[in-house]
């Protein structure tokens, strides 16, 4: 059975530290939609490092999520 991809959307995800609290790392999430499927990976980055800039605390990890639908034909 052949399967068939529809592209659904691209996100950014910026993960940021906020330290240890109770001996716990503390991680806060940004997401951010509408990303341009035509983006590569170093533009996406370097919009992260931008977004990072005007927020405290520091990034931690750049994320990059697709949702593609599989399709059986």
């Amino acid at each position: 059975m052949a399967v068939t991809t529809e592209y659904l959307e691209v996100k950014l995800q910026i993960r940021s530290s906020h330290g240890v609290v109770d001996g716990k790392e503390k991680i806060a999430t940004r997401t951010y939609g509408d990303v341009k499927r035509t983006a590569t990976d170093q533009d996406i980055y370097d919009t992260a490092v931008i977004i990072d800039g005007l927020h405290q605390p520091v990034m931690v990890e750049c994320l990059k999520q697709e949702t593609i639908l599989l399709i059986s034909a």
